[in-house]
């Protein structure tokens, strides 16, 4: 399929960025909730309900901030179907704005103790699909419903709305995601419990594991190829260096991270590594990642200046800018940190972009203020 010229300029812009080849940063929006807050016509509950009037304000809102500053791509796009997304990705319930929140207040995971202590040895003997079939019913209340709206978005409408961006000219970076086993363990079991079965049973956590790969391998088997689809997350929330001591992540977290972002690779897709909290730590073994294949997208906590001084021109690097500073800085110093950033590491390989993701009460000019570094840079 043809795209329009800023499209394939823009996309252009995205592959060199990975590769190294880039003369200037990147220009990365990334927000999920911010959009309605700036319209007078629509709350957060209503933009995440209807789907296509959603999708068309986020597309507006693009626009908005691109006319005063160009964004070269957006790193993970309208949430659409975002409720049975993250439930099926963590097994717990999310509350939602205008239904169980008041109708600008963003989504919530209720995190409860949803698995059985057996059920570590059903996954492990094949019993993944039984487990799910159990839990689900208590984390989501209309599942036929919701589950179609997510195969509709993720499905059958997939490819068309990734036509839509980039017919609007802007490239999607992340395309949806891949949730390790670690994440979604630890959803179901609920994060006391879990922290301490990794500790005292390691084995079985591991053998449950190893069981649901395989789904997840299909999983990325099953996604589409377009020339419009880069990359694809594989997320890293609970399984921060930060948050497991060495042994439980080198068993529990990275080996399977890895595999993950491995198949992506070989399939095409760029993985996109989304590390919340802090990765310190661990953060020289993304160099056993595939060379100028892959990113790593960090939330304001993991140190750049010491990633990038490991790492290299190895692995992209996409952030920074904290989620605090967008809601009580002033553009100013929005702006100052960014160009900081930059000083320190240099634009070549990097995406300036929000850490992790601009909160839904951003101030619109710290928004437009990143896109107005990485132009000037």
């Amino acid at each position: 399929m043809t795209y329009s010229p800023i499209f394939e300029e823009r996309l252009q812009k995205v592959k060199d960025c990975i590769a190294f080849k880039n003369k200037k940063v990147v220009s990365t929006f990334m927000s999920q909730s911010v959009a309605p807050s700036f319209y007078d016509d629509i709350t957060l509950a209503e933009y995440m309900d209807d789907t296509e009037r959603g999708f068309q304000l986020y597309l507006d809102f693009l626009d908005r901030i691109s006319r005063e500053a160009p964004i070269d791509c957006f790193n993970f796009g309208y949430p659409g179907a975002h409720y049975a997304a993250l439930t099926l990705c963590w097994w717990s319930r999310l509350k939602r704005p205008g239904h169980e929140l008041p109708p600008d207040a963003v989504w919530q995971v209720e995190e409860k103790d949803v698995m059985l202590d057996s059920d570590y040895d059903t996954i492990a003997n094949g019993g993944l699909a039984e487990v799910q079939a159990r839990i689900l019913p208590q984390v989501m209340d209309d599942i036929p419903g919701e589950m179609a709206k997510f195969n509709s978005f993720y499905g059958e409408d997939f490819l068309t709305y990734m036509r839509r961006y980039a017919e609007a000219g802007y490239p999607s970076l992340n395309s949806g995601l891949v949730c390790p086993p670690f994440e979604t363990l630890c959803g179901g079991r609920s994060m006391g419990k879990f922290f301490m079965d990794c500790y005292k049973k390691l084995d079985k956590v591991k053998a449950a594991q190893d069981a649901m790969m395989p789904a997840l391998h299909a999983q990325i088997d099953a996604m589409p190829i377009d020339e419009c689809i880069i990359g694809r997350w594989v997320g890293g929330w609970r399984g921060a260096s930060s948050m497991v001591n060495r042994k439980i992540w080198d068993t529990l977290v990275w080996p399977y991270m890895k595999e993950l972002a491995e198949h992506l690779a070989a399939r095409g897709f760029t993985p996109i590594m989304h590390l919340d909290s802090c990765w310190d730590r661990d953060i020289e073994r993304f160099l056993e990642l595939p060379d100028q294949k892959c990113i790593i997208n960090t939330d304001g906590m993991t140190d750049l200046r010491k990633a990038r001084k490991i790492l290299g021109n190895h692995v992209a690097i996409m952030g920074d800018v904290p989620a605090q500073m967008l809601t009580v800085s002033s553009k100013q110093e929005v702006k100052d940190y960014a160009r900081r950033l930059l000083d320190d590491i240099g634009p070549q390989g990097f995406f300036l972009t929000a850490g992790c993701d601009a909160p839904s009460c951003s101030k619109y000019d710290n928004l437009v203020a990143i896109h107005e570094v990485a132009e000037e840079y």
